[in-house]
């Protein structure tokens, strides 16, 4: 008999595990002004020039952090001045981890 993967519960976990990785990545980096998702797996970075006053990171940067990323192994979108993500359902807990080492190192690069 096949295994088959649950796919909601899979998204879930998943989901919460990136939620939880780009709050930590928060907490470390002033340059994001806010993480959104936590339902499901699609999560949304906001990066900012200034955290107080929530002033939107120049396209330069978010081009910068953005190739960081790709180099670092991971394929995001960029839509304005927001890291998007939206993985497949079936993405593992390594994978997720991969994702996460790939933003930290896009963000550490600016």
């Amino acid at each position: 008999e096949t295994l088959r993967l649950d796919t909601k519960v899979n998204a879930a976990a998943r989901g919460t595990q990136l939620f939880n990785g780009c709050l930590a990545l928060m907490e470390k980096y002033d340059i994001i002004g806010d993480v959104r998702g936590g339902h499901g797996l699609m999560t949304g970075v906001e990066i900012v020039s200034d955290a107080a006053n929530k002033t939107p990171m120049d396209t330069v940067v978010m081009k910068q952090i953005h190739k960081a990323v790709y180099d670092a192994g991971v394929m995001v979108r960029l839509g304005g001045n927001n890291i998007l993500m939206s993985p497949p359902l079936i993405i593992t807990e390594g994978e997720v981890d991969h994702v996460l080492g790939a933003l930290d190192a896009g963000l550490g690069s600016v």
